[in-house]
């Protein structure tokens, strides 16, 4: 039969009594090590804090063990230090719950170990209790951790939006620059190169993520803008860098002066924009679309130059000749490649060509008219077409 209240937490004051918190920390610390590879590269100043912190925890279980009250949220305040301090160590919040898990099992093994052979029934009675407190200690570390890992980034991504933004401006670095740059590492040019990363599907905090892995890969000056990640770099930045797999799309120019920088950036967001847009994932160079630039840049410009193709076109049929339209660019004027891809006879595609001719004004065999024909559908092209 379980104890009574009273006899169990004096039973359990007597058990916690044996346990000495310091050679417990001792044993705690060590198992994590030998479990956790995070806990062996911390350094050893890192490593007696770790100690200290178990001592702490051990003394405020015991507490809690052998009164049954929780200590009140103000103890815990150490615990929040303790776990900021392994926060900005770069310790991951996994790594630590697991540590607590250990933890529960060698308590759980001290209190047994610690117990008499009649004080079973108590030794019992100490199981939820002890879950109970580590439930606690997780709940403040995961809190803390969160938070402080919020205000690091935070902090790093405020330093490189501002770096950022100073060297897409032509004026010259003052001293405070400098000194930023050379917190982040990195190296003052007269040049870089900027790109822009997209991922389909991927909502803006994988984005988020992703520049701050970024950040600590060496790619200082990557940040997120929404569902885009953009920068600079001086050194090329490829796809395997970024190790988002297949579906990421990283669009890039080459190394720009800082005169024209601001420009270039934008411009390799309008690139991404419009990859993410029409399906397209790997790499684009921005020297290789300067064309969908162009039209990105300019929506304005381009919704009037589609307006001007495809609107006299939808006013007279149900889609048939815009769709034809769309075929023969996607089949790169090939009649008898958009023929086989729209299942009619040469002789139908030929007719409708001169309707559409008829209808716009437009005539399919001049080069100036042809690429009219191409900026105003260039936005529905699939994937695979040259560009």
């Amino acid at each position: 039969m379980a104890s009574g209240p009273r006899e169990g937490i004096t039973g359990a004051a007597a058990i916690v009594a044996r346990i000495q918190p310091g050679e417990a920390a001792r044993e705690m610390a060590a198992e994590f090590e030998s479990r956790m590879a995070a806990f062996e590269q911390l350094s050893d100043e890192s490593r007696a804090d770790v100690v200290t912190g178990v001592q702490r925890s051990l003394r405020r279980l015991g507490r809690f063990l052998s009164t049954g009250v929780m200590a009140p949220d103000a103890d815990f305040d150490p615990l929040r230090e303790w776990a900021r301090a392994r926060a900005t160590e770069g310790v991951r919040l996994e790594d630590l719950l697991r540590s607590f898990g250990v933890a529960h099992q060698v308590g759980w093994q001290l209190l047994r170990r610690h117990a008499r052979a009649d004080e079973t029934e108590v030794l019992l009675d100490l199981a939820a209790p002890l879950a109970r407190y580590v439930d606690q200690v997780c709940r403040v570390v995961t809190e803390t951790y969160l938070a402080e890992r919020e205000l690091l980034v935070s902090e790093e991504e405020r330093r490189a939006r501002t770096l950022l933004d100073r060297l897409t401006v032509d004026t010259p670095l003052d001293a405070a620059d400098g000194e930023l740059a050379d917190r982040l590492g990195v190296p003052v040019q007269d040049a870089y190169s900027p790109f822009a990363i997209v991922m389909a599907g991927r909502p803006p905090h994988s984005h988020a993520a992703l520049a701050a892995r970024l950040r600590r890969a060496g790619w200082r000056l990557a940040v997120a803008q929404s569902d885009c990640v953009v920068g600079l770099t001086w050194r090329r930045l490829d796809l395997a860098d970024i190790g988002e797999g297949p579906d990421a799309l990283l669009a890039s120019a080459d190394p720009t002066p800082r005169a024209e920088l601001a420009d270039a950036l934008e411009e390799v967001v309008v690139l991404a924009e419009h990859g993410r847009r029409i399906g397209l994932a790997g790499r684009l160079e921005a020297e290789d679309h300067i064309l969908e630039i162009l039209l990105g840049r300019s929506p304005q410009l381009a919704a009037r130059l589609r307006a001007r193709v495809l609107g006299a076109l939808a006013e007279h049929d149900r889609g048939e000749l815009a769709l034809t339209l769309r075929t023969m660019v996607a089949c790169r004027l090939d009649r008898t490649a958009a023929s086989k891809s729209l299942h009619v006879h040469r002789n139908t595609l030929a007719y409708r060509l001169r309707r559409i001719e008829e209808i716009t004004g437009l005539d399919l065999g001049s080069p100036r008219d042809l690429a009219c024909v191409y900026m105003a559908l260039a936005k529905d092209l699939p994937a695979g077409v040259d560009r």
